[in-house]
């Protein structure tokens, strides 16, 4: 499982810039980069063209996540200490820790309403799912495993989440009702089935595995049915998420030697390469448009 990263990227003129302006009210790509020598992160158009560097600290940053309406990200910093959860603004002002956390929090996920985040904890000493309302009230612990719990997501619904889990030593996604009940498996395979993301619609599931040998990026029914490769590159090709509308997925792969961010149509079609650089670009998601 250690090539299942937890990152984000982009790239900025010593923050003088703010983000999203006029200019930028197309959707865009939020990821992080070691680019610097540390994970910040970063956030650039689809064509990966001016990228802004949101985070400047000692200590890594990753895993934002923008609010649903595009003016605030969730990430994940090591700069308290250990793994914690932190809002800023979209232009990566008013940072501030969110409280009321037991343990340490990682792979947040805003859900649609933008009040309540998913993330990983190892609250318990293993990695579980756990939700808490953006303000930090209402913590609660939604897995309670002897095994890895990780890699949430919300469903469209608001209602229900998805993730991956290995209680049999083999990881496969799952779905559960937000309270952590009505938990369902969605695959079963002898592989590794990682990172789902539900399209807007709720209809289909895009996913990573190396089912094939490597890591490639496929989609499936809501329901775990019709599976259906996208790419096939035999490298590593992973955390990818559909663009608001559907029509579009974001991944990262190191198909050209490192880590880098890519967008391709949901068929896999038109594969185009958004970041170009020889540090580590991962984890990205959308921006939605402002």
């Amino acid at each position: 499982m250690g090539t299942l990263l937890w990152i984000i990227v982009l790239v900025s003129m010593a923050g003088a810039r703010v983000f999203p302006t006029e200019e930028h009210r197309a959707p865009g790509i939020l990821f992080d980069s070691d680019r610097t020598g540390n994970y910040e992160i970063y956030c650039t158009d689809l064509d990966g063209s001016d990228p802004i560097r949101l985070t400047s600290h000692s200590e890594a940053d990753y895993a934002g996540w923008p609010s649903p309406d595009g003016a605030s990200v969730v990430f994940s910093s090591r700069r308290s200490g250990s793994d914690r959860l932190y809002i800023m603004q979209a232009d990566g002002q008013d940072m501030r820790l969110i409280p009321g956390i037991p343990g340490n929090g990682g792979q947040p996920v805003w859900s649609q309403d933008g009040s309540r985040i998913v993330f990983v904890s190892h609250v318990d000493g293993n990695a579980e799912i756990c939700v808490v309302n953006a303000n930090g009230t209402g913590y609660r612990q939604l897995t309670h495993n002897d095994h890895g719990d990780f890699e949430p997501t919300w469903l469209p619904d608001g209602e229900h989440i998805g993730w991956s889990s290995d209680p049999d030593g083999n990881v496969d996604i799952y779905v559960m009702r937000a309270d952590g009940t009505d938990v369902v498996r969605l695959t079963e395979e002898p592989s590794v089935e990682a990172y789902p993301n539900w399209s807007g619609d709720g209809a289909r599931i895009v996913f990573c595995s190396d089912r094939s040998g490597a890591w490639e990026i496929y989609v499936m029914n809501a329901d775990g049915s019709d599976v259906c490769q996208l790419t096939d590159t035999g490298a590593f090709n992973g955390a990818p998420r559909w663009s608001p509308d559907g029509t579009q997925i974001v991944f990262q792969s190191d198909r050209d030697g490192d880590s880098e961010i890519f967008v391709m149509n949901a068929d896999g079609s038109d594969v185009r390469q958004v970041t170009e650089n020889e540090a580590t670009d991962a984890h990205p998601c959308w921006i939605p448009a402002q």
